[in-house]
């Protein structure tokens, strides 16, 4: 009827607007797709559109093997942030502060090694252009905080990268100083103003929060990681996450959360202008907003959206303001590229946009995966035979000079100091993020475990060749001659 009414008055009817609704079976269709050993174990959705909630659902299974429902609780991880701007924006509203004065104002207890941190402003928190930086303090290496009041003490040895406001880069303790200011400005431990100015009055009555990833909380199972191209369970390491990525929350919880950001008016626990600030980008970058972030639309349409990611989950949010739509996708499995829930979000996006989706190609870290782990193996069966024709080699080389044999041995040796700088490799690419061992036996086990492959052939290889040298030369060294004592009488 729209289409006809359109026609009629000549008026485009744009592919979003002529769109039909996704229905329960097609968005079933699209999670089922990319479920199973070679993809996703366990899924949960949530769509909502202009503040209703239109589906929730969970499909396939927890490490428990027990079916994942809408009322299935998962970690969130760093969409969590969106939570802590939010609180942050209530105090404004009430008041008690403004996003653009300095920290120190409203929390005296907040210092760093470096003079400029007084100058950091609330909004430079949020949106993560404070000039903290994983570069000048790694967390994730460090000794993990109880306490809020802890993370925040532990900053006085931190130095900045950036002046403040000079650029964007995410930090997660820009969040702990934030959950802390919540706490000192309202009177409230932090889980606690989260469950009674926000979660309560939305009625989000699965959801909580939590300051470390192996803090118990009921009805929590820990997810999965990726190893040999199989989904394994995994058990979550010790991770301060408190005001940056400690929300556990459902499906049916996460819809009523993407329906106040959809509404369009103001509801019990903001402003409609409180939320639209919180999803203008004032980031360096032109991006970044308050705990959420507006990327390029290099296709499709534009998006206000925020990932995260725990050791065994990942979750993602798309808000699409022309459509009104809002989408979650929780996962309770980390795989290698996060390619997996990627791929699930964007046929998600297309339902709600009427265009065809991808259609569930095999997953990218499904192919990385079985990708490092031939390259492994045949880099090892490669060293394999090398070391076992160690002799043959050490005979071609018993004559030449010894400092061209050090230098043939030497690439064998070369993966192993790369294996032992592995995180600081990475942390360059990433560029900066923090980057452990910890980190990468969860999110890329099986890359892990081929990198040590690698190093350990290599050093099997050189040693092998060594001492076959060291034979060959012995058998090869001239016989002195033997002095003869004379006998012979005078």
């Amino acid at each position: 009827m729209a289409g006809v009414a359109a026609f009629c008055l000549g008026t485009p009817v744009s592919p979003a607007a002529a769109a039909a609704q996704p229905d329960p079976a097609a968005i079933a269709e699209v999670v089922a797709a990319n479920l199973g050993p070679a993809r996703l174990p366990g899924v949960a959705v949530a769509l909502v559109k202009n503040g209703r909630v239109l589906h929730t659902g969970g499909y396939g299974h927890d490490a428990r093997g027990e079916p994942v429902t809408s009322r299935t609780p998962m970690r969130i991880a760093s969409l969590s942030k969106s939570f802590t701007a939010l609180a942050v924006m209530q105090l404004a509203e009430a008041g008690r502060l403004t996003l653009d004065d300095p920290v120190v104002r409203h929390l005296p207890e907040f210092a760093m090694a470096d003079p400029r941190a007084e100058q950091i402003t609330i909004r430079r928190l949020l949106d993560h252009s404070s000039g903290m930086s994983d570069t000048t303090y790694p967390e994730a290496a460090l000794p993990q905080p109880d306490s809020l009041r802890q993370a925040v003490a532990d900053l006085r040895r931190a130095e900045l990268a950036a002046p403040p406001g000079l650029r964007h880069e995410y930090h997660n303790p820009n969040y702990w100083v934030a959950a802390r200011l919540v706490e000192v400005v309202s009177g409230l431990p932090f889980a606690e103003y989260l469950t009674r100015r926000v979660f309560t009055p939305l009625r989000m009555t699965s959801t909580v929060t939590a300051d470390n990833w192996q803090n118990p909380v009921p009805g929590l199972v820990d997810g999965h990681n990726r190893f040999l191209g199989i989904t394994w369970p995994r058990t979550e390491p010790d991770r301060f996450v408190a005001g940056s990525a400690g929300i556990v929350t459902t499906a049916d919880d996460l819809a009523k959360w993407l329906a106040l950001h959809t509404r369009g008016a103001a509801s019990t626990v903001l402003s409609a202008e409180g939320l639209r600030e919180l999803h203008r980008p004032s980031a360096p970058d032109g991006r970044y907003a308050l705990g959420w972030d507006n990327p390029d639309p290099h296709h499709g349409p534009r998006r206000i959206t925020h990932p995260g990611s725990s050791f065994t989950s990942t979750a993602t949010m798309v808000l699409l303001p022309g459509s009104g739509y809002g989408i979650a996708l929780m996962s309770n499995s980390r795989m290698p590229l996060e390619s997996d829930v990627e791929a699930i979000m964007e046929d998600l996006v297309a339902l709600t946009q009427g265009t065809p989706g991808t259609g569930a190609p095999l997953p990218l870290g499904f192919i990385a995966d079985l990708t490092a782990l031939a390259a492994a193996l045949s880099i090892a069966a490669g060293g394999a035979v090398k070391a076992l024709r160690a002799r043959r080699w050490a005979r071609r080389r018993a004559t030449a000079a010894p400092w061209r044999t050090t230098l043939r041995l030497i690439p064998y040796l070369l993966p192993l100091p790369v294996l032992a700088f592995l995180p600081r490799v990475l942390e360059l690419i990433a560029g900066g993020r923090g980057v452990t061992f910890v980190l990468l036996s969860h999110i890329w086990p099986t890359f892990l475990a081929g990198a040590g492959l690698t190093a350990a052939t290599g050093v099997m290889v050189a040693t092998a060749r060594f001492r076959a040298l060291l034979r060959q030369r012995r058998r090869s060294a001239p016989l002195r001659p033997q002095a003869h004592t004379s006998t012979a009488g005078t």
